[in-house]
């Protein structure tokens, strides 16, 4: 099966998360033996340092097809339309090179009204994954409610990365909508036994150092419960505007020996930090899966998640602790219940059960089974 992507970008040395979800899924696709074309309509600001215009290259199997249009902050409408013509063009490319696909695959709102606009001529069917938070609000901005209602009811079909961004979604726009979540690239997280003095105990967590992710308060909690514990360590990876923030605060509180911000490393130097660590923990206000999580918990790590709209998925009683958004106490506690009874927890179960549900493969042969439902289900109403 030949199956076009498209995309708001493609990961890259620079910018290793850019696109990554969708990435990711196109190089299971591909490796489950489908062609895949990974169209990128790229619209950052010109301080993204990145090859201007049209870009081609393989990356990991995947063909990769990119305009890189510098906009920024622009209004949402001349956006929208720089968007569409972007992706006409991109296509006309595509085609040309690759043949017609027999899919198209959209992932964010942005880009599956891109693509419903400007390839709904095509004849071919439209899937859209919605990852996007805004999405997931009790009350979408009016404008998130506008491109919702001309996009969802003209896709083939809405995919959504978690239940309760599904659930939000069918409410706000009466839209029938599956869940697939996303395709986690755990190859570089696979289970490896604990080879590290048992007399530590390392908290890890990971993700952009931004309020929504509310490092803040992990560091605080932290202190509350293990500022007098020198062997109990949190390493944070990640980067963001928040740093100097978080840095003077672990210098307020004296963490300099327990709290270390590493950066953003590759995923495999994050996996060697995560082989020695006992739990993971983030404490977003907001997440529509929760990557972070699924990653540190195929190498076996108990987690500690908020209830903010992902991780109740795949947090229960085996595997961790679920506690309320911004609660300092709650997290605290949870970080001290996890230190005393991390023994309960089987790390490779733990690793096990995760691969079973979220691995690429899996991921990969539900998409596939998708994909010939509406494939065939199109080739009835032509």
């Amino acid at each position: 099966m030949y199956i076009l992507i498209v995309s708001r970008g493609y990961p890259t040395d620079r910018y290793k998360t850019n696109g990554i979800f969708e990435f990711d899924q196109a190089k299971a696709l591909a490796q489950a033996g489908h062609k895949v074309v990974f169209a990128c309509i790229d619209m950052r600001s010109i301080r993204r340092i990145r090859k201007f215009g049209f870009e081609s290259l393989v990356k990991e199997n995947v063909h990769i097809e990119a305009i890189n249009i510098p906009c920024g902050r622009i209004p949402n409408i001349i956006l929208n339309k720089i968007s569409i013509f972007a992706l006409k063009k991109l296509y006309k490319k595509v085609i040309k090179k690759y043949g017609k696909p027999d899919i198209i695959h959209a992932h964010f709102i942005q880009c599956g009204y891109a693509a419903v606009n400007a390839l709904a001529k095509e004849n071919i069917p439209i899937i859209l994954t919605e990852h996007y938070s805004a999405m997931n609000e009790g009350n979408i901005s009016s404008y998130y409610m506008k491109l919702g209602s001309c996009t969802y009811p003209k896709v083939s079909k809405v995919l959504s990365v978690s239940r309760a961004l599904a659930d939000n979604i069918k409410d706000k726009f009466n839209a029938d909508v599956d869940v697939v979540p996303n395709i986690i690239d755990i190859s570089a997280f696979e289970y490896r036994k604990k080879e590290k003095d048992k007399n530590l105990f390392y908290f890890v967590s990971a993700g952009n150092l931004i309020f929504n992710k509310r490092m803040d308060l992990l560091i605080k909690s932290f202190y509350k419960s293990f500022n007098a514990s020198e062997n109990v360590k949190l390493f944070i990876f990640g980067e963001g505007h928040e740093r100097n923030s978080l840095e003077n605060l672990i210098s307020e509180l004296k963490l300099n020996n327990q709290a270390f911000l590493p950066g953003l490393k590759p995923r495999h130097e994050i996996a060697d930090k995560y082989s020695e660590s006992d739990c993971f923990v983030l404490a977003s206000r907001r997440e529509t899966f929760g990557v972070a999580y699924i990653e540190a918990m195929s190498m076996g790590l108990a987690v500690i998640a908020t209830k903010c709209g992902g991780p109740e998925d795949f947090i229960n009683e085996s595997n961790g602790i679920k506690i309320n958004v911004d609660d300092e106490t709650e997290l605290s506690a949870a970080m001290l219940k996890i230190y005393n009874e991390i023994d309960r927890f089987n790390g490779y179960k733990i690793s096990s059960e995760i691969k079973k549900k979220y691995s690429p493969e899996v991921i990969s042969d539900r998409l596939t089974n998708i994909y010939n439902e509406i494939i065939k289900e199109n080739k009835k109403n032509i």
